[in-house]
C-alpha cells in the first residue's frame, strides 16, 4: 500500500499540472457576422490603387511632380507603401477636388464690371446708351 501511495501521488500531482497547462493553452473561438460593408471596402481598395497607378502614368502628373522635384516612380513605391485607410483618403480628396470651380464666381464679377463700366460712361456721357 506505501508503495501505491508513493507511486500515486508523483503522478496525480504531474497529471494535475499537465491538465492545468493543456486546458489554459486553448483560447475560445470567437465568431461575428462580417458585414457587406467590410467585404466591398476589401474589393474597392484594389480598385482604389489601380485607379491612383493609372494616374501617376499620365504625363501630366508626372511633369507635375518632375516640376516639384519628385521622382515619379519614388511616388509609385510611396502608394504602394500607403495603408488601404491613407488610399481611400487620397482617393476621395481626388474625387472631391472641383476642376474649375471659380469660373463661375469669376463670369459674374466680369459681368459686373461691365455693367458697372457703361452705366459710369452712360452717367459720364461717354456713350448714349439709353437715349
Amino acid at each position: 500500500m506505501k508503495l501505491f501511495k508513493n507511486t500515486v501521488k508523483p503522478t496525480s500531482i504531474f497529471l494535475a499540472i499537465v491538465l492545468v497547462l493543456v486546458s489554459t493553452s486553448y483560447q475560445s473561438a470567437s465568431a461575428a457576422m462580417i458585414g457587406t460593408e467590410k467585404l466591398l471596402q476589401a474589393g474597392n481598395n484594389q480598385k482604389t490603387r489601380d485607379y491612383l497607378h493609372q494616374l501617376m502614368d499620365r504625363e501630366e502628373i508626372k511633369s507635375a511632380l518632375v516640376s516639384q522635384g519628385i521622382d515619379p516612380q519614388e511616388a509609385q513605391l510611396r502608394i504602394q507603401s500607403l495603408t488601404d485607410h491613407e488610399i481611400e483618403l487620397i482617393a476621395d480628396k481626388i474625387d472631391n477636388l472641383a476642376a474649375g470651380r471659380g469660373v463661375v464666381i469669376f463670369s459674374m464679377v466680369i459681368v459686373a464690371v461691365i455693367i458697372a463700366a457703361l452705366l459710369i460712361f452712360n452717367y459720364t456721357s461717354v456713350t448714349d446708351l439709353f437715349p
